[in-house]
């Protein structure tokens, strides 16, 4: 018998991640899916990204030492979180840009324009001290899976004259888990290598980023929320790297 930690921790490497971690959920008697709540075990969620997150940052290491130009460390890094992640946010923005603008190659070339950011990040990360470069692109996944997850218990919101005698299921407790590991972790991580402004900018950046994409997929169906919830983590991964590159490059 795990412990609850870790048995939320392999269920969401096995739900977030390619990563072979448990057996997948089990079916009810008459073949249909047991039903669970998508918000169980959410605290632990940090700690499942956080695994990813490593495994890119060792890559980044890994290329790094092997002597590898910046940016080709850089891609290679973004290239293993990518298939890590079974390029699930990756592909998600794609779909998400392209549902949410009614044109399809918009989400292509959203995708485009954030992995060139975010190479560009990483590789200016790296000139500045890649071992450190490396615990930006944990906390940058974590922030990444953090957002993605909030979207999916938050969205899409609803008027309640909508919501009538059922109110929605809440998420709160499962909210609150999550927001205040990633908050500890992320603190961690990062206040003791880039200090105050680079931690606080890092956490504002991932939630301006959050914020704007909630706000473009306000006319959002149901069926749209998967893909949203993935453009918003790949928003908030990007942003939380450019936004410590920003700061520690500032005289």
């Amino acid at each position: 018998m795990l412990p609850p930690f870790v048995h939320d921790t392999l269920k969401w490497l096995r739900n977030e991640t390619v990563l072979p971690f448990g057996a997948a959920p089990s079916a009810a008697e008459d073949d249909e899916p047991i039903a669970t709540d998508p918000g169980a075990g959410a605290y632990a969620a940090p700690a499942a990204a956080a695994i990813a997150g490593l495994v890119a940052g060792g890559a980044l290491l890994l290329f790094w030492n092997m002597w590898l130009p910046p940016f080709a460390v850089a891609a290679a890094t973004i290239l293993t979180l990518a298939a890590i992640r079974g390029g699930r946010l990756e592909s998600g923005t794609v779909r998400a840009g392209d549902r949410l603008a009614g044109t399809s190659g918009v989400g292509t070339a959203a995708l485009v324009l954030l992995l060139l950011v975010e190479v560009a990040a990483i590789e200016g990360l790296i000139f500045y001290h890649a071992p450190s470069a490396a615990l930006v692109v944990i906390v940058a996944t974590i922030f990444g899976s953090t957002a993605s997850i909030v979207f999916r218990l938050t969205q899409p919101a609803r008027p309640l004259e909508e919501i009538g005698e059922i109110g929605r299921p809440s998420h709160s407790v499962a909210l609150q888990g999550l927001m205040l590991i990633t908050i500890v972790v992320g603190t961690a991580l990062l206040l003791p290598v880039f200090r105050i402004g680079a931690t606080a900018g890092a956490f504002v950046a991932a939630l301006a980023a959050f914020v704007i994409v909630v706000a473009l997929a306000k006319n959002q169906h149901a069926d749209d929320v998967p893909d949203c919830a993935a453009a918003a983590g790949k928003a908030a991964e990007v942003a939380t790297l450019l936004a410590v590159l920003a700061i520690v490059r500032t005289p």
